[in-house]
């Protein structure tokens, strides 16, 4: 059960960041559809046990939630102020 709890907050903390990313809308409600999805199937399966799977979900929500290099740090601490 400890395990299904990190994963319950993960999951939430990665939708949290997916919030405040500064990419535009389709790139975030696109990471987000797709690691749902992800999430649905790896809660009925061993989907999660193929490390390119993984690592693709890694690589996503990476992608997702990445500030822009031209992005000033006033922007990234907006979110913040918000919690």
């Amino acid at each position: 059960m400890p395990g299904v709890a990190v994963l319950a907050a993960a999951f939430g903390w990665m939708l949290y960041a997916l919030r405040c990313s500064s990419r535009t809308t389709p790139v975030v409600l696109t990471a987000g559809a797709a690691l749902t999805a992800l999430a649905v199937a790896a809660s009925v399966g061993n989907l999660l046990s193929f490390s390119e799977v993984t690592a693709g979900a890694g690589l996503l929500a990476g992608v997702a939630t990445a500030h822009l290099v031209s992005e000033d740090a006033s922007a990234r601490r907006e979110c913040a102020a918000h919690v």
